[in-house]
């Protein structure tokens, strides 16, 4: 499914949707392309959704060898990115990343 840019759809909620219907849901093929600006907090890395009606950030890991969003946020500073990941359900929710390239800039 894709969205309108600067819509969101709370995946917990969606998967919430589905099992309502009668379906079972599989958390684990939630994939999700974002773009935005990382940004490093807490040890930790942050999307800042662009072209968000109201303002979104998503908490991502980085489970790759390479280890490529701790050193993304320095890297692409200003610049808008595109994250590729899975969704992870537990807790308040997160990205894990697949892959970080420049966003392309007409889409």
């Amino acid at each position: 499914m894709t969205l309108e840019s600067g819509v969101w759809v709370d995946p917990k909620r969606m998967l919430q949707a589905i099992r309502a219907a009668g379906f079972t849901p599989v958390p684990e093929n939630v994939r999700m392309t974002l773009t935005g600006v990382l940004e490093l907090r807490d040890g930790g890395c942050v999307l800042k959704l662009d072209r968000m009606k109201t303002p979104m950030e998503l908490p991502c890991v980085d489970r790759r060898h390479d280890g490529s969003a701790a050193h993304a946020p320095g890297e692409s500073a200003g610049r808008v990115v595109e994250v590729r990941g899975r969704w992870i359900a537990e807790g308040a929710g997160a990205l894990e990343v697949e892959t970080i390239s420049d966003a392309v800039a007409d889409r």
